[in-house]
Order: structure tokens, then sequence, then C-alpha cells
């Protein structure tokens, strides 16, 4: 495996790493054992100087826990700039230190199963079977979305390279070998493509985008769904593995002919060259916050409710001359009842803290989206998430969330 750029941090983990997220019973704030994780010294810079970190955090009329504890979280890469701007604002506003570990979708389940923290993430949701083997039943509630970009490396060009859903899912089951081959030739006249090797590079973790990606690709292309399929890992047909989402960026960037997928926010805050993708529609569309949002207003017109099943919720392939066809939802994941899961390790305040923080994230916390290039959740979506919320109980009550 190409050995990613030094700019790029590497935020996940392995399985054997998951000893390294904290436990969620720690009191108070977390003095000198929170793991920072930079993901790209670019985010850090653009979150303080232009994505404002630093300026007043908004409380959207809700009050502070009354006895704030500390929270621990795990999971989803795909919205760790995000969550980290949502961590470090909230700290700011109601002294709640949030550690969130960005483990990838799959180990923040584990995690979660584990009763190792209070809250997971993913931009997959649970399968069905993830819900059998969790302890409790468990809520899935959408915190934001975003859109999947193609990343590419071909020294040289400037204009941007039009995909097509045929030519994604050929170079990504190896059929598609060169970028002079005239399937790629054909949808970007004018562009002057060298005859160059293709190096596909995918995620190695347990990994949303890549439940997002090869959903996207089960959708598109027969022969993927029936060889290879959706999930959060999969059996690759061709490329090299890399840890993370800043992983598959670094190794892209470093690789002359590389191609790989990866998060808009890490591609916009870094900015990296991405593809301009084909919509049901058939346009080729660069994807930027608009057309994601209309995908998720399309998409997220009829959802079930947070305590049902969300395994075929898709946001993909939505309709709209400008919609872009690659997005998802990221989902914060938690215990229906506090109680019965962690019994006595939980204390009313610490389920009051959880309850806040969430319903933070929920309402006032949506205004930090743009800022790091992910999409407000429509007004619907707040809507049922705030009724999910309220599912949420300690002792038999509802928690108190504002």
């Amino acid at each position: 495996m190409s050995t990613p750029s030094p700019s790029f941090a590497d935020p996940t983990a392995t399985t054997s790493d998951l000893s390294k997220v904290p436990q969620r019973r720690r009191r108070g704030v977390l003095l000198g054992v929170v793991v920072v994780v930079v993901i790209v010294v670019a985010v850090v810079a653009w979150g303080v100087t232009a994505g404002g970190w630093l300026k007043p955090a908004a409380s959207g009329g809700a009050h502070c826990p009354s006895n704030p504890q500390s929270l621990t979280g795990a999971g989803s890469t795909f919205v760790y700039p995000l969550m980290n701007t949502w961590t470090a604002q909230y700290a700011q506003l109601c002294n709640v230190q949030v550690n969130y570990q960005p483990v990838g979708s799959s180990s923040g389940i584990t995690s979660l199963e584990d009763k190792a923290v209070d809250f997971g993430a993913s931009d997959a949701p649970l399968s069905p079977a993830q819900r059998a083997a969790l302890p409790g039943p468990t809520l899935s509630i959408p915190e934001t979305s975003g859109g999947v970009v193609l990343l590419y490396n071909l020294p040289g060009i400037v204009a941007t390279i039009d995909l097509s859903s045929a030519v994604i899912s050929g170079i990504f089951l190896g059929t598609i070998t060169n970028w002079s081959d005239p399937q790629i030739t054909a949808l970007n006249s004018g562009v002057t493509i060298p005859a160059m090797p293709i190096t596909v590079v995918h995620r190695l973790d347990g990994s949303g985008t890549s439940f997002c990606f090869t959903s996207y690709l089960s959708q598109v292309n027969t022969t993927w769904a029936d060889t290879v399929g959706r999930g959060l890992s999969v059996n690759w047909p061709v490329g090299q593995a890399a840890k993370g989402s800043t992983g598959v960026a670094g190794v892209v960037t470093t690789t002359p002919g590389a191609i790989g997928y990866d998060e808009l926010a890490y591609a916009d805050l870094n900015h990296l060259t991405f593809a301009a993708v084909q919509n049901v529609a058939g346009s080729f569309i660069l994807a930027n916050q608009s057309n994601v949002q209309t995908a998720v207003s399309e998409g997220g017109a009829s959802l079930p409710p947070g305590s049902g099943d969300w395994y075929n919720v898709s946001l993909l392939n939505q309709p709209g001359a400008q919609t872009y066809p690659i997005v998802t939802f990221s989902y914060v994941m938690v215990y229906s009842d506090l109680t019965t899961v962690f019994g006595s390790s939980i204390t009313s305040a610490d389920a009051d803290s959880l309850g806040h923080f969430i319903y933070w994230v929920l309402t006032a916390g949506q205004s930090f989206a743009p800022g790091v290039f992910y999409v407000p959740l429509p007004a619907n979506v707040v809507t049922l998430d705030e009724q999910t919320l309220g599912l949420v109980t300690y002792n038999g009550a509802a928690v108190s969330t504002h």
C-alpha cells in the first residue's frame, strides 16, 4: 500500500485500536486524556480562520445541562470535521466535554455494542443483524448529510473530468484499467486524457462511506450488485486499501493515475480534485452543498420512525436535473432505555448531558454544517429527530433535552 502524504493524519482504528476509545463513565473534564486527532492541517486552519470554530457558539434557545458531565462517542470519519466543530462549540457553550473518536462507522457500532461509549456514529444505517446484536433497542437519528465524491489524480489536467455510472462501475470492477479508455474519453471530448494506468483506492476499514458508495454501485450496476454488493466492508475486485477518509485522500493525492471515493467535506476543505458524476437525469453534476441538499430534500420526504428499520433508507440517485447522485445521511445512534443498558454506571446527570448535546446538534448545531461543507437537515427531518430523541429514557422517564 502506498504511504499517504504526511499532511494527512490517520484518524481511523482497527479492531485492536478500540482499546484506545476512552471509557464512557469518566467524570468531569477530560484533562490530559482527550486524544486530539487532526484530520488534515487544512481542516484545523480553515475551521479557525474561516469556518468559525472560535466564533461564539449559538445556543438556539437551548438550556445547558444543570450538572454537565463528559460524554464519549465513536464512529464515522465522514462526519468528523463537523463533529469536531460541534464538540468544540458545545464545550464553549455548556462546559460539556465530548470526546469523539473517528474510528470508522463499523468500529463505532462495535463500541456502542460493547457499551464503551455514550453514542455511536455511522453513515450506514444499522442492519437487522446489527440491531439484533445490540444489548438494547437502539434509535437511529440523522445528524447531518453529505455527498461522496470521486477523487482523482491526473497530472496536467485542469478541466473537470466527467464520469458516468457505467464508467465508475467499470473502474471499480477492474474492467476499465486505463484513463485513455474510449468509454472515458467519449465522455470528455476536448480534454486530452493521458494513457495512464488507473490505480483504484478504497477503504481498508469498515466504513459508512464505503456503504454509501457500494450501495450506489449496487443500484447502477447489476454485475456489482450480484458479485460484490453493498456493505461497510466488501471484497473489492481491484485496488489498494487505505485506512480512513484521510488515508484514501492521501493515497490519491500522492499517486498519479489514482482514483478513490471520499466525502465532499474532505475534498472541499483540502481543495482536492473530484469528478462530475452523471445523475439519473443525464446531467454531469459537480457536487456542492446545493445539489446535495436537493437529494436530501427528495430522499428525506418519507422516513421511518427513529425506532424503526432504516437499513433501506437511501438518498442515492434522487430525481432532478441538478441533483447530485451519491448522497447519504450520517447517523448518531443511542440506546432508547439507558438504564437497562448501562445499569448503575449511568446517572441522571449523564443521561441529561447526552440528551442536551444531541438536541443541540439537531437544532442550533445545524447552523455550523455549511461552514465545513455539510448540509443542514431539512425541517421535517429535524422534527422527526426531536420526536426520536424524546424516546430516550432514564429510569423510565424521558431524558431532559432543553
